[in-house]
């Protein structure tokens, strides 16, 4: 499920660009800004709702979220990197 053009402040984030991400295969080819679901591993989040294209790298307080983006958009994850050893 998406929804369309998130005003969500998302500029300055790192991310590639929409172009970047082939997306001839999906069922719904997303826009910029257009809102969606991608789920975590670890850390304090089960999901994450993100304009695409999504953040590469998301800050949290233990560690860090990094976007896992290798395949179809349905196989996308955020893996949480935990700061502690």
């Amino acid at each position: 499920m998406t929804r369309r053009h998130s005003s969500y402040p998302y500029a300055g984030a790192d991310r590639h660009s929409g172009p970047w991400y082939e997306q001839s295969d999906e069922a719904v080819v997303l826009q910029p800004g257009d809102r969606f679901f991608i789920p975590c591993e670890g850390g304090p989040s089960t999901s994450r709702l993100e304009a695409f294209p999504p953040r590469l790298e998301v800050e949290e307080h233990d560690g860090v979220y990094v976007l896992v983006d290798d395949g179809p958009r349905d196989q996308w994850r955020y893996v949480f990197v935990s700061k502690k050893p």
